[in-house]
């Protein structure tokens, strides 16, 4: 492997180099796939003329009673459309959303504020790449403000998913050499789903169950990425993601995307062996900065980031419509229950039964309700059509039991 570069570390955080002595072939932890799970951009300027009117129109649509008024809540940029949201957030009045991005826009009088806060989703990251997921990104932006925006980074995460034969729940507490004030393990239904270093932090960093939150966020698109590094469908993979937030962002002078992408592998290496490291404790020596890697850490220390080029890019709708796996998998639970119910067991039989009880039942309800099935079932679509254009990008953490944060 070249060798590569190494960020500058702030003076208060210097230290011993990690030992690198574990063999490089240690086959118990394998890694499948690096790269970057969520970016926040900040973007100095102002909105264009005319661009604020548009905006609280369509947020004022958002916040209306009536459905049909909602699906009009969208604003199109760069050919991409977005959700304009009936809340702001924060210090953003306006948020605008799709599967790609979540926007938060400044009212054109805050001079001494940025523009736009964006998150950058992860599924676009991953399947899309970094230069192909701004570039677009930039061209959005643009629109807003009227003339060219530069971005600078508020936040990275990156993240290697890997496979390994081990018991991470198992791992001696005094093994984990950290400049963390803070850990904890975290557990989901009795079952061990990982660690969190750092919380809250300007620094932080999650080991995690990923097959297990997958079963919650369904981004089975990680499947395809997985297999192409190895993985067989059926073992557990686990994701060690370092959060990095803007100050000590700054301290490693990554301000601009260029800077990012010189500099990935260099952030992974302090986080990998200067802010976190797995160790072996050895008796002749008391200084834990110099105990020698665990050889599976050593093997997660030596992941290498690209500079976010692709090849090939693989195509993500930007529009939030559920997948085929969650309509014709999760979207049957209602249609197999009443199966259930009725002693039926083929679904074109039950089909047309299910339907005629469905009509049956708000007849009934109608005196209380007003809608009958078509009407209700119009209201729903109207409003989901709405809700596919935006997301909000939180996610649940199996690691800490919590959301991940937005913007």
């Amino acid at each position: 492997m070249p060798p590569r570069t190494r960020a500058s570390e702030p003076a208060e955080q210097q230290g011993a180099s990690p030992s690198n002595t574990a063999p490089a072939n240690y086959i118990d932890t394998q890694i499948l796939r690096t790269g970057i799970d969520s970016l926040y951009l900040s973007y100095a300027g102002e909105l264009r003329s005319g661009m604020e009117p548009q905006l609280e129109a369509r947020k004022a649509l958002a916040q209306a009673p009536d459905a049909l008024d909602q699906k009009e809540a969208t604003i199109l940029l760069s050919n991409q459309s977005f959700a304009v949201l009936g809340k702001g957030r924060g210090p953003f009045p306006f948020v605008l959303a799709n599967n790609w991005y979540q926007i938060g826009v400044f009212r054109a009088q805050a001079r001494k504020l940025p523009l736009a806060h964006v998150q950058i989703g992860s599924e676009v990251l991953t399947c899309a790449g970094l230069d192909a997921t701004t570039d677009a990104l930039r061209q959005v932006v643009e629109e807003l403000a009227g003339n060219p925006c530069e971005p600078s980074i508020s936040r990275v995460d990156l993240c290697v998913d890997f496979l390994t034969d081990s018991d991470l729940e198992a791992i001696p507490r005094d093994h984990w050499i950290t400049r963390s004030t803070s850990r904890a393990q975290y557990y989901d239904g009795g079952q061990f789903s990982g660690y969190v270093f750092g919380q809250g932090g300007p620094v932080s960093c999650r080991i995690y169950d990923k097959t297990l939150e997958l079963k919650k966020s369904n981004k089975y698109y990680l499947h395809t990425m997985w297999q192409a590094g190895g993985w067989n469908e059926e073992a557990k993979v686990w994701r060690i993601e370092f959060q990095l937030r803007n100050t000590v962002l700054r301290e490693f002078h990554i301000r601009t995307l260029d800077d990012l992408k010189a500099n990935m592998n260099s952030l992974w290496d302090y986080c990998t062996g200067k802010w976190l490291k797995l160790c072996v404790p050895s008796s002749s020596n008391v200084n834990q900065s110099r105990w020698p890697l665990d050889p599976r850490w050593h093997t997660l220390s030596q992941a290498t980031f690209a500079d976010g080029a692709r090849d090939e890019l693989c195509r993500v709708a930007s529009h939030t419509a559920p997948s085929d796996h969650r309509l014709f998998v999760h979207g049957l639970g209602a249609i197999t229950s009443f199966m259930a119910r009725e002693g039926l067991d083929k679904i074109d039989d039950a089909l047309p039964r299910y339907l005629e009880a469905a009509h049956a039942f708000h007849r009934r309800q109608s005196q209380y309700t007003g809608k009958t099935l078509n009407t209700y079932v119009r209201e729903k679509v109207q409003q989901k059509r709405t809700r596919f254009s935006a997301r909000t990008f939180d996610e649940f953490d199996p690691a800490t039991g919590e959301l991940k944060e937005d913007i």
